[in-house]
């Protein structure tokens, strides 16, 4: 724990958290949900695309998407657009970006990324469901596990003493 307390422990366990099977893309999906849905939220609220993105990277509660955001925010400073910083740093996959490129265009790209957010919160959604049916089996097999052992401990003494009594022992 104390490897992870410091910054660059953190970082790489944050970005391990991503990289794990069947939670980092569930992490990731939830984290790109709330930075989509602040970020929509912020900007329709008036708030320059730059002061934005700071106050995301250091509320995104993961310090390796923390560090795409500053990257993003630093390429949207340069003077790249939104969807052209996002596909520069990669965070977002390529339909996000296409999103986002039509909702600047079209001026719309608040409910783009509001848009962009539901999807993620569904997806979400739909794969803590999926893996609640996929652990169900799992406890059963797991329970039945116990119950055989819990089992055995009574009956096996009880067969043994049988056994003896019966042989005349």
């Amino acid at each position: 724990m104390h490897y992870t307390g410091t910054e660059a422990g953190r970082y790489r366990w944050h970005r391990l958290k991503l990289r794990m099977p069947v939670i980092g893309p569930l992490t990731h999906q939830a984290i790109l949900s709330r930075i989509s849905r602040s970020l929509s939220i912020s900007m329709a609220a008036g708030l320059p695309v730059i002061q934005a993105l700071n106050i995301i990277a250091r509320s995104a509660g993961n310090d390796f998407m923390a560090e795409r955001v500053t990257r993003l925010r630093d390429a949207v400073e340069r003077g790249d657009g939104l969807s052209r910083a996002a596909a520069t740093v990669g965070m977002f996959p390529s339909l996000v970006i296409q999103m986002l490129a039509v909702g600047e265009e079209t001026g719309e790209i608040t409910d783009l990324l509001s848009e962009v957010a539901d999807f993620y919160e569904r997806e979400v959604d739909y794969s803590l469901k999926n893996l609640s049916a996929a652990l169900e089996p799992l406890l059963i097999i797991g329970v039945g596990g116990m119950v055989l052992v819990l089992a055995l401990g009574v009956f096996l003494p009880m067969w043994e003493m049988v056994a003896k009594v019966s042989s005349g022992h």
